[in-house]
């Protein structure tokens, strides 16, 4: 015979902090005048500019992995050429 589940308002609580959308910070990698100018997405000023994309892409990773993020890479047409996501643990 199984359990029911009585629906308390802990458990209620619970359910809806799961349910909540998560809120995500972009960062694009975009190249301008030879340079990487990482931006955050909404922002106008570039972030922090980096003269090759390793040493760009590192940092960007870095500061998307300490929340919920994304890393978008653009090509010099401006078409994107990568994401790399990351999910923090939301409790």
């Amino acid at each position: 015979m199984k359990r029911k589940v009585i629906y308390t308002k802990r458990l209620g609580s619970s359910v809806a902090s799961r349910a909540r959308p998560i809120s995500i910070t972009k960062y694009h990698l975009i190249l301008g005048d030879s340079r990487w100018n990482l931006v955050v997405e909404g922002s106008v000023r570039a972030l922090r500019v980096f003269s090759t994309l390793e040493q760009a892409v590192d940092f960007a990773k870095e500061k998307a992995s300490a929340k919920t993020g994304e890393v978008v890479i653009h090509e010099e047409n401006d078409r994107i050429k990568d994401r790399i996501s990351f999910i923090s643990d939301r409790k």
